[in-house]
This record gives C-alpha cells, sequence and structure tokens, in this order.
C-alpha cells in the first residue's frame, strides 16, 4: 500500500518538476527577451521543487536509489548484508520519523497564525513547511515497510517491475 503511495507521488513529483523547468524557461525568455520579468516563477519553481523533492523521497528508498557508500557492505555475505540493510533502514525510520513527528507542529503554528512569505506572492508559509512531515513520514513508513520486508526474507529493494534504472 505505502509503495503504491510512494510511486503515486513520485510521478506527482515528476510533473512537479517538469513544471518547474516550464516556469523558469519562461521566465528567462521573459526577462531576457522582453525586458519583462515576473514576480512568480522564481518562488513557485522552489516551492515545486521542495515539494517535489520530499515526495519522491520515500520512492527513491523504496527503489533503493538513495546515494549510499557500499564498499564494505557489498563484500558481506547474504545474511549479514541483510542484516545490515535492515539496522540501515531502521535508522533512517527513526529520524525520519523524529522528523515527520517534530515538522508537524511548526507547519500547524503557521497555518493557525497565518504566516506568509516576505514576498510580492505572500505564499503561506505552511505551504512550505507541511511538506516535511508529509514526506518524512513517507519516508519512515517505507523504511519500516522495506525492513520488515528484509526481516521476513523478502525481496532487497530494487526498481519496481518495469520500470527503467540506469546503471552508470
Amino acid at each position: 500500500m505505502i509503495g503504491r503511495i510512494a510511486s503515486a507521488l513520485a510521478w506527482f513529483s515528476s510533473l512537479l518538476l517538469f513544471a518547474v523547468g516550464v516556469m523558469l524557461t519562461y521566465e528567462v525568455v521573459a526577462r531576457y527577451f522582453f525586458n519583462s520579468p515576473t514576480i512568480w516563477a522564481e518562488e513557485l519553481s522552489r516551492l515545486f521543487m521542495i515539494w517535489a523533492v520530499f515526495l519522491a523521497s520515500a520512492t527513491l528508498l523504496r527503489w533503493d536509489d538513495h546515494i549510499r557508500v557500499t564498499v564494505v557492505v557489498d563484500l558481506l555475505p547474504e545474511a549479514p548484508r541483510r542484516a545490515m540493510r535492515v539496522v540501515t533502514l531502521t535508522f533512517v525510520a527513526v529520524v525520519a520519523g523524529f522528523v515527520a513527528w517534530h515538522g508537524l507542529p511548526i507547519a500547524l503554528q503557521s497555518y493557525e497564525v497565518g504566516r506568509t512569505t516576505g514576498s510580492m506572492l505572500g505564499i503561506p508559509q505552511w505551504w512550505w513547511q507541511a511538506v516535511i512531515p508529509l514526506g518524512f513520514g513517507l519516508v519512515c513508513l517505507q523504511a519500516v515497510a522495506s525492513a520488515v520486508t528484509l526481516l521476513f526474507g523478502g525481496p532487497e529493494p530494487g526498481p519496481e517491475e518495469g520500470s527503467h534504472k540506469v546503471e552508470v
């Protein structure tokens, strides 16, 4: 279940990143060719970028695409390697849960008091802050799900069936 939600949010993140590209292209053309910069493109593109990164994080964890240093772990036999992976996922779950738990009151307080950005757009601060508990909460749930899967002999994390992972 968490995997499907995370994958759907990863697709949504890709749309947000596409929108960032469109907005910044528009801003460059408007600014340099027509000498008419926008007041919205830079701030909205930052907001979209932040949401895209945090919403896609759980899927990156699920697909095992986060950056890791595996020089020693790759040399281990399968059982100790799986055990190290479970320990790592448990650590990720604890840290992500901690961040989500402590990030939620900050976003709620900004919503309650009506805090906005200091820009001309005046975007509510909670739009920026709500993605932290949401994204880290999803990472926490995905880390727990992956650790439980590994503990019960399931497959190691990797890309979904039909996805295209590029090795460099």
